[in-house]
């Protein structure tokens, strides 16, 4: 990873259940043993600090975003303002910053589309998709 980056990876999910449980108590755990150096909101996001600031830090401090792609994620305005600082820094950077897991079979808007995504929806499939996502923050 670039150093320059505090994150390797920031988690923008759908902050209900069944995304939320499934990230904090699954993903997240898996990608820190994996000595992925994930953002989440609920451990790095400081009290106190406005909403849409600690969102654009994390997208910032973060070599990729991962959007956690499901329904509920795509009614989400604070998941899309966090897709889409993540889009216009990769544009600005000329890098691919962005990244997306589906989580939960839903269709996307067009701009989500045209991205290559990883599936996550079967959990008995789970630990081959996290073996390949691990691989891609790690190249």
């Amino acid at each position: 990873m670039a150093n320059h980056f505090h994150y390797d990876v920031f988690l923008s999910y759908r902050q209900r259940d069944p995304d939320k449980t499934w990230v904090q108590q699954k993903l997240f755990p898996r990608l820190e043993a994996e000595v992925i150096r994930a953002c989440i909101d609920t451990r790095d996001f400081r009290l106190g600090e406005p909403l849409i600031a600690a969102m654009a830090r994390a997208v910032e401090t973060s070599r990729y975003t991962l959007m956690v792609l499901t329904p509920a994620y795509l009614t989400s305005n604070f998941t899309e303002f966090e897709n889409l600082l993540a889009e216009h820094l990769g544009l600005e950077q000329h890098e691919r910053r962005l990244l997306a897991v589906m989580r939960e079979k839903c269709d996307p808007p067009l701009r989500m589309r045209f991205r290559l995504w990883l599936d996550m929806s079967d959990d008995a499939q789970f630990d081959v998709a996290l073996a390949r996502l691990v691989q891609e923050l790690r190249a």
